[in-house]
């Protein structure tokens, strides 16, 4: 499934896809896969944390680490500043949808993958939903002829997702097994986030995400896994 393919992953901000899909993407790229990484929207962000805050140009530059270690074919940030960041469910749909449709370099049209990650939306990050609603809406199906179609579309958790935006959470029915060497790369990428990461009581810590990794192998008898939903799979 994940073997010579060309993959897209929606990050509504810098690090969601190390947290969400960081050993799957090492995984896919040790497997001869092309990932691109279309990023939203990064700003100044005040947080609980020692700083109190952090701003885009470090931010960008931990982007740029983050490509290097894994070796990305190509990323981008398609809506860079503050009146973008955490603010896309106040911005109208369709200028969402346009840009992860067709818009940005790192589009469905441009890049045309065979699997597609976002977000779920089961998750109390406004702009994470936001996301979410556009992918769905972009990834409708409809003439090939005319527009590209995504015969794979997985939606990743976050560290964070028993905390959800609504009643029903969990779900998972894909579990994507990690090896060390994978689930090593997971971290090693998510320190090149240092402004993000938390104490390591928080989830989104190292210690967080190999809790998750753990409980996540335990369901289904291997060391580490990563959980998703499958929002569509042709076979």
């Amino acid at each position: 499934m994940f073997i010579n393919k060309k993959v897209l992953i929606l990050a509504p901000h810098p690090d969601d896809e190390v947290f969400g899909c960081g050993g799957l993407i090492a995984k896919m790229i040790r497997q001869n896969c092309e990932v691109y990484v279309l990023y939203i929207t990064v700003g100044e962000t005040r947080d609980f944390s020692a700083k109190g805050s952090s701003g885009p140009e470090e931010r960008l530059q931990e982007i740029k680490n983050v490509s290097d270690f894994y070796g990305f074919a190509d990323y981008e940030l398609s809506l860079p500043g503050n009146d973008y960041h955490l603010k896309l469910d106040g911005y109208p749909s369709s200028t969402l949808i346009s840009v992860i449709e067709r818009d940005a370099r790192c589009s469905l049209q441009n890049v045309d993958p065979d699997i597609l990650l976002a977000p779920d939306t089961d998750d109390y990050n406004q702009d994470h939903r936001a996301v979410y609603s556009a992918a769905i809406t972009a990834t409708r199906p409809a003439d090939n002829s005319f527009k590209k179609f995504q015969p794979v579309f997985l939606t990743y958790e976050l560290p964070y997702s028993d905390w959800g935006h609504t009643e029903t959470t969990g779900g998972s029915n894909l579990y994507v097994e990690l090896s060390d060497e994978d689930f090593a790369k997971k971290v090693e990428a998510l320190k090149f986030y240092s402004s993000q990461l938390k104490s390591e009581d928080s989830p989104l810590s190292v210690n967080g995400i190999t809790a998750l990794a753990q409980f996540r192998g335990m369901q289904v008898q291997t060391k580490y896994a990563e959980a998703y939903k499958i929002k569509r799979i042709i076979a």
